[in-house]
């Protein structure tokens, strides 16, 4: 049996790899492709060793996975599927067209809701898209956090980042749709969503209401714990109010998400199981939901037992943000493996975050922690981000970086004396659940 999950470099982004089925007979889900040029360093190479290894004419994608809309996640598909249209436009033939994608999962609330709000997204994409490398431009970021200071306060630029990256995916995921919906005119993937379908046989939000019962993809059983459709409602019904309203800036239009009822809501969590009996294993995909609302949805799908649920990986949400979930999170999310992705840019993985995991487990548990770089590589991003930080306070208010207590790389240590059975695992790594190992 064959059941891994890949864990690429992905910069401050997610970008997984999740491979099932048997060696001779692989399937294979992108979940996420990154920021930036992830697509061109890591995630396209990758596919094309896959490809390689595998000695296969075509490489299908059982799923494309768009987590949310954020930059950080949604670029590097953007990216792929823009190349697989490009292909077919360019008329080449099957054998040069080495990765296909059978379906593509995104929530895309203007489109499939029918609302009127995409004209309005088409008015700001200069503004509200990323600017270089397919991220957020940060002038738009600052004077977002400018505007929320007075109301959140500390946590102003922290908001501030989501909002800029959120409201730049919407660019990103009209791009995506269109690539799409052109691929399935093409007859090169199914209906968006799919299997997910409306009353009517469309295109359908993937939420838990909608997906009371597991899916089945070749094999791989799939249960959805987010986002609610009043999630979704209330983010829409949010955004909506603001754009009715005339007069406003477009950065105040996008402060609207500042809101914490609606704050990155459009994740979609689910638990993927694969295997029977005593060799059946189970992997918690959380993109950036907020713990209260991801465990509010384990318990509607009733996945808790005892209040707890306990998978063989967790993909920690929010690349480690300590603003996405509490230290009670932890205590009923456990995993043999806990994956943080993230380069220390915006702070993540922070350090309170996996101060909370090892205190959930204890000093006897022998767990794993699976970051994507080196840990002095993310200290340094993770330092910089502080100091810039700490620059945009009075300088009476200014705390120096101490390294003691609050660099990672400390933590570690000190729990290494201290005898902590945890281990660290650094970079690219490929986690293997089944009998059969990823070699390819």
């Amino acid at each position: 049996m064959l059941f891994t999950l890949e864990a690429l470099p992905a910069e401050e982004g997610d970008c997984l790899l999740l491979h099932w089925g048997t060696r001779e007979e692989p399937k294979i889900a992108l979940i996420d492709g990154g920021p930036g040029r992830v697509f061109e360093n890591d995630l396209e190479p990758r596919l094309d060793e896959l490809a390689a290894n595998l000695e296969a004419e075509q490489v299908p994608l059982e799923i494309v996975m768009v987590s949310h809309m954020d930059s950080d996640h949604i670029v590097g598909v953007k990216k792929l599927l823009g190349k697989l249209r490009k292909q077919i436009e360019q008329h080449a033939p099957a054998a040069d067209r080495t990765i296909t994608a059978r379906r593509v999962w995104l929530n895309v609330f203007n489109d499939v809701l029918g609302d009127e709000t995409d004209d309005y997204y088409k008015t700001l994409t200069h503004t509200v898209e990323a600017n270089v490398n397919g991220r957020p431009n940060p002038k738009l970021r600052d004077k977002i956090a400018e505007t929320l200071a007075a109301k959140e306060g500390p946590l102003a630029e922290f908001h501030a980042q989501n909002i800029a990256a959120v409201l730049a995916g919407h660019g990103e995921g009209r791009s995506v749709r269109d690539d799409h919906r052109f691929l399935f005119d093409a007859n090169e993937c199914e209906t968006l969503n799919s299997p997910f379908e409306s009353a009517g046989g469309g295109a359908t939000l993937i939420t838990l209401e909608k997906t009371p019962k597991a899916i089945d993809i070749e094999g791989l059983k799939i249960r959805i714990a987010g986002p609610s459709d009043a999630e979704i409602e209330a983010l829409q019904k949010e955004f909506d109010k603001y754009i009715k309203e005339k007069g406003l800036t477009a950065e105040a239009v996008l402060a609207a998400y500042s809101d914490p009822s609606v704050k990155n809501l459009s994740s979609i969590v689910c638990l993927v199981e694969y295997g029977k009996g005593a060799a059946k294993k189970r992997i918690l995909l959380t993109g950036d939901a907020r713990g209260d609302l991801l465990l509010n949805g384990l318990k509607k799908q009733k996945l808790l037992k005892d209040g707890k649920l306990v998978v063989d990986i967790l993909k920690v949400p929010h690349h480690g943000s300590d603003n996405n979930v509490e230290p009670a999170f932890f205590d009923q999310i456990v995993a043999d493996t806990y994956v943080l992705s993230g380069d220390g840019v915006h702070g993540n993985p922070e350090r309170d975050t996996i101060q909370w995991i090892v205190d959930s487990r204890g000093k006897s548990a022998k767990f794993d922690l699976v970051l994507t770089y080196e840990v002095a590589h993310i200290d340094a991003n993770r330092k910089k981000d502080y100091e810039t930080k700490q620059k945009k306070k009075k300088p009476a208010n200014r705390v120096p970086w101490d390294h003691d207590t609050m660099s990672l790389e400390a933590f570690f240590a000190e729990k290494k004396a201290a005898k902590f059975k945890f281990r660290v695992l650094t970079g690219a790594r490929k986690i293997d659940l089944g009998d059969e190992a990823v070699d390819y």
